[in-house]
C-alpha cells in the first residue's frame, strides 16, 4: 500500500468514526437540540404577527362581516 493510499484510508476511517460517534451522541440525548431556548433579545414583541384575515382584500373582509351579522341576526330571531 502506498503512502497516499494509507493516508486516504486513515482519513476515511476517521470520518466514519466521527460520524458514528455523532450518531451515538444524538441517540443518547435526542431532545438536547429542542431544549435550546430563544434569547429574549431576539423576540419581536414590538411587531407581533398579523391577525388572521388582516391582510385580506377589503371586499372579502366586508363579505365576512356581512355573513357574521346575518348569522347573529338569524340566531337572535330564533331565540326570540
Amino acid at each position: 500500500m502506498g503512502i497516499q493510499d494509507r493516508d486516504w484510508y486513515k482519513e476515511e476511517q476517521r470520518e466514519k468514526k466521527a460520524a458514528a460517534d455523532a450518531e451515538a451522541a444524538r441517540k443518547r440525548n435526542p431532545f438536547k437540540r429542542r431544549a435550546k431556548r430563544i434569547p429574549v433579545a431576539l423576540l419581536d414583541n414590538a411587531n407581533p404577527p398579523k391577525l388572521w384575515g388582516s391582510d385580506w382584500h377589503w371586499t372579502i373582509q366586508l363579505l365576512v362581516w356581512l355573513a357574521i351579522v346575518a348569522l347573529l341576526t338569524i340566531i337572535w330571531r330564533m331565540t326570540r
